[in-house]
C-alpha cells in the first residue's frame, strides 16, 4: 500500500513537471542592446488585455465562459552569445478573474500559456529585425553623429527661414510708386551670366519668354533677378523691355480661373508620358461668365504650362516631370502635359497643334475651342 502510494506521487510529480510551462527561445543574430531596443519598439515589456482566452492558454472550453478580463505580459531574458548573437527568452504569464457564484471562490487565477503568445512575439521580433535592424544604432558615437546632422539641418532651416523674413519685409517696405522693370527673352538660348564680363560663367539659358525682374543697371548689362533668391547678368540689348509686368505664376485669380491648390506628387494615371514619374499637380476653379466660354480651360492650361515651366527650368532644384490642371466645376476636366514637351513648344520646334497631340486632355470636349458655325454644321 505504502509503495502504491509513493509510486502514485512520482507519477504526478513528472506529469506536473511535463505540463509546466514552458520558456521559449531563439536565436537572433544581433546584440543585446539592439535586441532589446527592438522588443521596446514593439511594446513588449508592457503588458495588454487578451480578446479571450480561447487559443491562447491551456484549459478545458467548459471552464472559459467562468473568466473575464483576461490580461498577459511577458517575462523577457536576454542571454548574449557567441558572435554578436542574443538568445532571447519568452514565458507569458497569462491571468483572469475567475467568477465562481457557486462555490464563493470567485479571484484573478494564473493560467498557462499554450506558446501563442510567445511564438507571435518571437515573429514580430524577426520580422522586425529584418526591416530595421540596419537602423537601429546603439553606438554612442554613432548616436552622436546622427544628434549633430540633425542640429545642423535646424541651424540651416532657422538661417533660410530668417532670410526670407528679411526679403518678405524689404518687399513690403518697397514704395509702391516704384514700380518693378521686367525683361523679357525674345528667343531661346540666351545665355545669363554669373558677373557683367564676356566670359563670366553661365547660370543658365534663357527660354522664349522667359520674363525677368530687372534688379540693377550697370552701362550695357542688366542684373535680373532669378529663382532661389539668386540673380544674373544678361546684356539689355539681347532682351525685350516690358511695360507691364505679366501676372505673376501662383496668383489666386487667372483669367477667370482660381488657383485652389498646387503641390508635385507622383503622376497616379496611366498615360505614359507621366506615368510613375513625380508631376507638379494644380487644382483650378472656374469663376463667373468663363463657365460657359468655349476654349476658355484649354487656354487657362496652356497659360499655365508654360508658366510652371519656366519656373521649373530656373529652379535647378526641380524634380517634376511633367504639369497637371485639374478643373473643379460640374463638367471638370483635366489637362496633363510632359515638361519635356512643353518646352519644345516653347521655343518653338513643336507647333501648337503637335504640342496638343502630345498633351492628355480628359474629356476632350472640355477642352474644345469654339468653332465658326460654317463649319460646325459640315460634318
Amino acid at each position: 500500500m505504502r509503495l502504491s502510494r509513493i509510486a502514485l506521487l512520482i507519477l504526478v510529480s513528472c506529469a506536473a513537471a511535463y505540463d509546466a510551462p514552458k520558456t521559449l527561445e531563439r536565436d537572433f543574430p544581433y546584440p543585446p542592446a539592439a535586441i532589446e531596443t527592438a522588443l521596446r519598439q514593439l511594446g513588449a515589456y508592457t503588458g495588454s488585455r487578451l480578446p479571450s482566452l480561447d487559443g491562447f492558454i491551456k484549459t478545458e472550453r467548459a471552464q472559459l465562459p467562468h473568466y473575464q478580463r483576461p490580461y498577459y505580459e511577458y517575462k523577457i531574458e536576454l542571454a548574449p552569445a557567441a558572435s554578436e548573437h542574443t538568445i532571447v527568452k519568452v514565458k507569458a504569464n497569462v491571468s483572469a478573474w475567475y467568477e465562481d457564484s457557486e462555490s464563493h471562490q470567485s479571484g484573478y487565477q494564473t493560467l498557462e500559456s499554450n506558446g501563442r503568445l510567445e511564438n507571435d512575439l518571437l515573429d514580430r521580433l524577426a520580422d522586425y529585425l529584418a526591416n530595421n535592424g540596419l537602423k537601429i544604432v546603439t553606438d554612442p558615437q554613432e548616436l552622436a553623429k546622427r544628434l549633430e546632422a540633425v542640429r545642423r539641418q535646424r541651424v540651416e532651416a532657422e538661417r533660410r527661414v530668417a532670410e526670407l523674413e528679411n526679403q518678405m519685409q524689404a518687399l513690403r517696405a518697397k514704395p509702391e510708386s516704384d514700380p518693378a522693370e521686367y525683361v523679357s527673352a525674345p528667343r531661346s538660348s540666351i545665355a545669363i551670366v554669373s558677373a557683367p564680363k564676356e566670359r563670366a560663367s553661365v547660370l543658365l539659358q534663357a527660354q522664349a519668354e522667359d520674363e525677368f525682374e530687372v534688379l540693377e543697371h550697370r552701362g550695357p548689362w542688366l542684373r535680373v533677378q532669378l529663382q532661389d533668391s539668386q540673380s544674373g547678368w544678361v546684356k539689355s540689348a539681347l532682351m525685350k523691355s516690358n511695360h507691364a509686368p505679366a501676372q505673376a505664376s501662383g496668383s489666386t485669380n487667372v483669367q477667370g480661373f482660381t488657383i485652389i491648390r498646387e503641390v508635385p506628387s507622383t503622376f497616379s494615371g496611366d498615360w505614359p508620358r507621366l506615368k510613375g514619374k513625380q508631376a507638379l499637380y494644380i487644382w483650378a476653379r472656374p469663376e463667373g461668365s468663363v463657365l460657359n466660354e468655349a476654349g476658355s480651360k484649354l487656354r487657362f492650361a496652356e497659360r499655365i504650362f508654360k508658366e510652371r515651366y519656366r519656373e521649373a527650368s530656373h529652379n535647378s532644384q526641380n524634380s517634376v516631370a511633367g504639369i497637371v490642371v485639374i478643373f473643379l466645376d460640374q463638367r471638370g476636366g483635366v489637362g496633363a502635359a510632359a515638361l519635356e514637351d512643353i518646352g519644345r513648344w516653347a521655343d518653338g520646334t513643336l507647333t501648337q497643334s503637335a504640342f496638343l497631340k502630345k498633351c492628355s486632355l480628359d474629356p476632350p470636349g472640355a477642352f474644345e475651342a469654339a468653332r465658326p458655325k460654317a463649319q460646325a454644321a459640315i460634318r
